[in-house]
């Protein structure tokens, strides 16, 4: 079996710490619909704002497409104004 190239050592390098990131990510939005479930709209949030610093970040940096991070941001916006006036 012939050694790994560089690009597949690159290719897992940037997988890890992509992995990393979107872990973070899934956490962020899995916490702030819980705080949206429980009610607790001032947790959902700090959880918001959060989210959106690291979406963007996550974009800025390449992990993510920058309208993969638009998007998700534009649903938390969208579930905190319609649950969030209530």
């Amino acid at each position: 079996m012939p050694a790994p190239s560089k690009r597949d050592k690159q290719s897992i390098k940037r997988h890890d710490q992509n992995k990393t990131v979107a872990t973070r990510l899934k956490k962020l939005s899995r916490n702030f619909y819980r705080a949206m479930d429980a009610g607790d709209t001032e947790r959902a949030r700090e959880l918001r704002d959060q989210s959106q610093k690291a979406y963007d970040k996550a974009a800025g940096k390449g992990t993510i497409h920058p309208n993969k991070a638009s998007r998700k941001v534009a649903r938390l916006d969208k579930a905190l104004a319609t649950n969030g006036s209530e």
